[in-house]
């Protein structure tokens, strides 16, 4: 009888972690079948949606990039996809109730269980996917056509993501004086205070050099139409965090970056902590459960972050394929230092590697100038993760 295992996701932690299995594990593993659940049909290069959020900078095939043809060399008695998503799991009884794409249930039956779903953004913002690639694809060019008829732009929340999207919009629209664009930002630098300041700083320095307005000290506590009339804009309430006053910006549009949630509803509430993060052990195992393994930004191990989730997935891989085996498990170490690149448009950047500040042309060369777009055909075909390469 096949041992199945299941992986619920198919993006940056889904996708190499099956392809791992399928060309290396596969051959050490008896009868071993990797069933891949998820509502994409292709993957979703959502570190570049900063600027594919822009009207015309990035094509949909840089993008959305199609999982089938990757996967079809592999022989279909050990490999499935199935095209939906986890509405609820049992662990007692091993079984995942999927809903298909086409509205169909069917219920699956694992041995292993990989939790690999990612998180996504409050506000249904194209910053991760929405679920099947028509509806990311078709929210990302909604929201560019916005942004094209926009004159006044508001970027609520001066995290990675706000910031990056600030510095594209200000490198294609404040420089040349287009558009008017605001940063709002709930502390007194960009960025979090977790930082080094001078790291901070050097973010707003640049921001202000594209044109982009920084207002610090503020979040966004409302927003609402100022009519009836869509074209008349935004009103914008924004809330002082030393002293609760509150005022008001005039905007076309306002891009909400903040609010970063696990997609985690269809497990039991006993596996998820407060915020709904999955319990995870250094085994990268769901605490309590020996044969569910979760990765990523499901997990509450580590903060949601990209270089986290492919440290994760270059590690479980190793972990499945010792629990398959019956091997020893090495646990998984966190990361000990800050490590992060911010790019403010294609030719700006900063960052921290440790206790060291990045040079802007470094970053600009590693992420800024493709924001790994270059790579991203390799990384679906399973040639490579993030930052392995030969995977």
């Amino acid at each position: 009888m096949a041992r199945t295992i299941v992986i619920l996701g198919a993006s940056f932690t889904g996708v190499p972690i099956a392809h791992f299995l399928l060309k290396h594990t596969i051959a050490k593993v008896e009868d071993l079948k990797v069933m891949v659940v998820a509502p994409n049909t292709h993957m979703y290069w959502n570190v570049a949606s900063v600027r594919g959020i822009l009207p015309g900078l990035v094509d949909d095939d840089k993008l959305f990039l199609p999982l089938a043809p990757a996967f079809a060399k592999y022989p279909s008695e050990r490999y499935e996809l199935v095209r939906g998503v986890a509405e609820r799991v049992d662990p007692a009884s091993k079984i995942v109730e999927a809903r298909g794409n086409d509205g169909s249930s069917r219920t699956i039956r694992y041995d292993e269980l990989v939790i690999a779903t990612g998180s996504s953004f409050k506000s249904d913002m194209p910053f991760k996917n929405l679920g099947s690639t028509k509806e990311t694809m078709e929210a990302l060019h909604g929201w560019g056509q916005r942004i094209k008829a926009a004159k006044s732009i508001v970027v609520a929340g001066a995290g990675l993501t706000g910031v990056e999207v600030a510095g594209e919009l200000g490198q294609a629209y404040g420089v040349a004086g287009t558009k008017q664009i605001t940063l709002v930002c709930d502390q007194d630098l960009p960025l979090g205070p977790q930082f080094r300041r001078d790291v901070r700083e050097t973010a707003k320095r640049e921001l202000e050099r594209l044109k982009v307005k920084v207002v610090t000290g503020v979040k966004v506590t409302s927003s609402s139409s100022s009519s009836s009339s869509p074209s008349s804009g935004t009103v914008v309430t924004i809330t002082d965090t030393s002293t609760s006053e509150q005022t008001t910006l005039q905007a076309d549009l306002l891009i909400p970056t903040y609010g970063v949630v696990p997609n985690t509803s269809f497990l039991p509430p006993s596996m998820l902590d407060a915020r709904g993060f999955v319990r995870q052990t250094r085994l990268l195992r769901a605490e309590g459960h020996d044969n569910i393994f979760v990765v990523g930004d499901a997990g509450n191990l580590e903060t949601p972050q990209a270089t986290h989730a492919d440290a994760q997935v270059v590690h479980v891989v190793k972990l499945i394929e010792a629990c398959l085996l019956g091997q020893d498990m090495a646990e998984y170490q966190p990361a000990d230092k800050i490590a992060f690149g911010v790019t403010m448009g294609p030719n700006k950047g900063t960052g921290q590697f440790g206790g060291w500040k990045l040079w802007s042309w470094l970053v600009t060369m590693k992420k800024g100038k493709h924001l790994g777009t270059d790579f991203g055909e390799a990384f679906v075909r399973g040639e490579r993760t993030t930052s392995v390469k030969g995977w």
